[in-house]
């Protein structure tokens, strides 16, 4: 008889965002397969989801910090201990030290995820928070598998770490087709959308969108643009947008199929795209850097290896003279084809995570954080000495020790 599987999921929080949603429908999908699900994040918009399915909720507001989280040690083994926890899921960088320390102590086997298609944050991480040197190395070497959401972030990781290529896996970010349906007949196209978190790296995506449209609906009457999101941008948003009172800014939404069947037309990236595609909605990739590509038989498949950040794509040209033009059978057409390549490649059904997991990690991991905590307590209080006392006498002390420490290392793993 199988052992059943009951898999902690955890992530920084839960409101609207790509990972959250990724990690929403990876819950229903090991919850139609049978397993009992667990989150551990910070409250946020989708808990009433998350209620609904009858997922059990553990509240843990993450902070980023350059230690190992050891006060919260003994709290979170007590939950994983009285929930029987089989395995663990680690779903963003900012989890890794509060739930390394207790998978290492009670030998949960666990899995690493790594969302982003943008390269560098496990470098930011590493550089900003040195605690993340040590943690980020251990936690993909000890991953039972890394689960990747496309080759080039795999590659990314591996060039990184430079581990064995079977810990990884690459299972795009899926849907849970159930989640959405096309209601609205095709007319033409007057309505556009888009979603996004309202941030930095996502303002060359949003603004190109705001110009095409403006572009595209300057002799139209009637068009409108909706602008679903929040984040810390909305401000400069704001001001691009100026006095157009055909674009709207409707704030962060919680079910984004309702959304899309109120358009025509989405632009945007990443998981979004797919969201519109299996809405059966026109959908035009509003990439990182700026561009515009329509998503059609002939550029799907290119796209669908970026992740739809457009990272890959060529502009397409004369966009708003082919939106004008398009009959009713072409979008019917376009849109028909790429729901059944996403249905084929992006069902969350077929892409869960099966496989046995291993656990076979070192007892002296533990004795390794603490021991780490210890030294960057250290270093930051010869920081703030270095800055008060005379140098020559401090860097004296600074060389022994590192010495010391170095050597405290040495005897953990001798």
């Amino acid at each position: 008889m199988n052992k059943e599987r009951r898999i902690l999921m955890c992530l920084q929080q839960l409101d609207i965002g790509g990972v959250e949603t990724a990690v929403l429908t990876l819950c229903k999908g090991y919850i139609r397969a049978g397993c009992k699900v667990f989150v551990a994040a910070k409250r946020g918009l989708f808990n009433e989801q998350l209620e609904k399915l009858g997922i059990n909720f553990l509240e843990l507001d993450y902070e980023i910090k350059n230690n190992y989280v050891l006060d919260k040690k003994e709290e979170l083994i007590k939950y994983c201990k009285k929930e029987k926890i089989t395995e663990i899921h680690i779903h963003q960088y900012p989890c890794v030290i509060y739930w390394l320390p207790v998978i290492m102590e009670l030998k949960i086997p666990y899995v690493a995820y790594v969302h982003s298609i943008i390269p560098g944050a496990p470098e930011w991480f590493m550089e900003t928070f040195p605690v993340y040197k040590t943690a980020l190395p251990i936690f993909f070497e000890n991953a039972s598998k890394i689960v990747c959401i496309s080759e080039k972030t795999k590659n990314d990781i591996n060039n990184l770490f430079n581990l064995s290529l079977e810990k990884y896996l690459v299972i795009p970010n899926s849907l849970n087709m159930e989640d959405f349906t096309s209601s609205k007949k095709f007319t033409s196209i007057k309505t556009f959308g888009l979603i996004s978190r309202l941030s930095e790296e996502k303002m060359p995506s949003i603004k190109c969108a705001i110009d095409f449209f403006n572009e595209y609906a300057k002799d139209l009457k009637n068009a409108k643009f909706l602008i679903a999101g929040d984040g810390p941008m909305l401000k400069k948003i704001k001001e691009y947008i100026g006095k157009n009172k055909n674009i709207e800014l409707i704030g962060s939404i919680s079910n984004s199929a309702e959304f899309l069947n109120d358009i025509d037309i989405y632009m945007g990236l990443d998981r979004t795209i797919l969201e519109a595609m299996a809405c059966k909605k026109l959908a035009i990739i509003a990439s990182y850097k700026g561009s515009l590509t329509l998503i059609d038989k002939d550029t799907i498949n290119l796209a669908s290896l970026e992740n739809f950040s457009g990272n890959n794509l060529e502009e397409t040209a004369n966009l708003s003279t082919i939106l004008k033009n398009i009959t009713t059978k072409e979008y019917e057409d376009i849109t028909q084809k790429n729901y059944e390549f996403i249905n084929k490649k992006y069902n969350v059904d077929n892409n869960l995570y099966k496989d046995s997991l291993n656990n076979n990690y070192s007892n002296e991991y533990n004795r390794l954080f603490e021991t780490i905590n210890n030294y960057l307590q250290e270093i930051d209080t010869y920081k703030y000495e270095l800055y008060y006392k005379k140098e020559n006498t401090l860097f004296k002390r600074i060389k022994r020790f590192i010495k010391r420490w170095l050597n405290k290392i040495k005897r953990i793993f001798n």
